[in-house]
């Protein structure tokens, strides 16, 4: 009895091997590159059960932010000293939305620096004297706003991501050196009911493959259209569009996050999105 129990034990093993290296077979194909485990166990599927602790809702390069608004820091090389690449930030803050990957609104209405900068240290509270804070303030204040990217700096545009599931271009302009910043204009860029359900997060870099939209369903990415030419010919730009990602409905329960740039699977495996 215990040998036939040990040959299913090896039996479902050698199993979910194989399942792990079909999704990574399938990832390269997609565009992605095989990159270094992430140990981080709260986040991945435990127990007969098979599910996560808690759930990503964002990850950038330096923080995860849990569906609760919870921040950790990650270190995507070394360990820390609890021999995981996440811990829990010193703080008591909890996000409610997100610009840049670098400042947040935390449920207490206030704005605060994600990562220090400037002398300041990480989770410090934005003072009004910040030349920015006005900004910040344009862009974040509204209740409804969960994260924003700014699409071009010049312009003073950028895109805010709403809870009714569409994307906003909001342009922010100062009309001279005195004045402060105000909003002159707002529109839809990416509306929910071109893509079939609600949009909850996105990555705005222009275009790029690095630009994405994640649906309720399915994730859209850009992709080049014309890639054999633009690459082999210099007078020849390559030309962008974007389109459903059928892996990302395919492994839905397989893949925990991803940001645009890396994507990490249930099996504790990163991947990056090729060049």
């Amino acid at each position: 009895m215990k040998k036939k129990y040990c040959f299913l034990f090896i039996l479902v093993c050698l199993l979910c091997t194989a399942c792990n290296g079909t999704v990574t077979r399938e990832l390269r194909h997609a565009g992605f590159n095989v990159g270094n485990k992430f140990a981080c166990a709260r986040f991945y599927p435990q127990g007969k059960e098979k599910t996560a602790r808690e759930k990503i809702l964002y990850l950038t390069g330096t923080h995860i932010i849990n569906s609760e608004g919870k921040i950790y820091e990650i270190s995507m090389g070394q360990p820390y000293a609890n021999n995981e690449q996440c811990k829990e930030a010193e703080t008591t803050l909890r996000v409610k939305a997100i610009l840049d990957d670098s400042i947040i609104k935390a449920t207490d209405g206030k704005y605060y620096y994600l990562m220090s900068q400037n002398n300041v240290n990480s989770y410090s509270e934005i003072p009004e004297t910040d030349n920015s804070y006005l900004i910040y303030d344009i862009l974040l204040k509204d209740e409804d706003v969960v994260k924003v990217i700014t699409a071009d700096r010049s312009t003073g545009l950028y895109y805010i991501l709403k809870t009714d599931g569409n994307i906003y271009g909001n342009e922010v302009i100062s009309i001279d050196r005195n004045s402060p910043p105000q909003l002159v204009s707002t529109k839809i860029v990416y509306s929910k009911s071109d893509y079939g359900s609600r949009i909850v997060d996105f990555n705005y870099a222009g275009d790029s493959i690095n630009t994405f939209l994640k649906t309720e369903e399915t994730v859209y990415r850009m992709v080049v259209t014309n890639g054999d030419e633009c690459k082999k010919y210099a007078d020849i730009s390559c030309t962008y569009e974007m389109k459903e990602e059928p892996i990302f409905s395919k492994y839905n329960d397989r893949i925990i996050v991803y940001n645009g740039s890396l994507l990490i699977t249930d099996y504790q495996m990163t991947f990056s999105v090729a060049s």
